[in-house]
């Protein structure tokens, strides 16, 4: 009979030992769920910062906040995106689309190319150097300078 007071020992403590690790078991969730609603809870503030935030930086009211998706990343690019793509809703300016360049300004390309090309100085400076150095006394350059 002393064999069957051992295993009623052993029992109690396996008992005990598993009630143990139940009572950790629980205050261990109980804990986690804390803190994946403080988690949540500094997510939903961060979001409203970053938001608030972004739509003051535009100049726009940060009650627009309200109306922009919860599946839109907190971020300040994909925040930027969804305003720019539904801005003109509550008056935001829209961006205003780059004009053609004038074909002066590919004409100055070309030549600005043209002289980098040949690596020839254009025929204005060759004048102007060639006047310069063409002159004999200081009156000579004095007329070239206008004085």
């Amino acid at each position: 009979m002393a064999t069957n007071y051992e295993y009623d020992d052993e029992d109690d403590v396996q008992d005990t030992g598993i009630t143990q690790l139940r009572k950790v078991n629980r205050a261990l969730e109980k804990r986690a769920k804390e803190l994946e609603q403080e988690l949540a809870s500094l997510k939903t503030q961060t979001r409203q910062r970053t938001v608030k935030e972004v739509l003051q930086a535009k100049g726009l009211n940060p009650k627009i906040a309200a109306f922009i998706p919860q599946d839109i990343d907190a971020s300040e690019e994909a925040i930027n995106q969804w305003v720019s793509e539904y801005g003109d809703v509550f008056g935001a300016p829209v961006p205003a689309q780059e004009e053609a360049k004038p074909a002066a300004d590919v004409s100055a390309h070309a030549r600005i190319n043209n002289v980098v090309a040949t690596g020839q100085p254009p025929t204005v400076d060759e004048d102007a150097m060639a006047k310069v150095l063409g002159a004999k006394t200081r009156e000579d350059l004095d007329a070239l300078l206008g004085l």
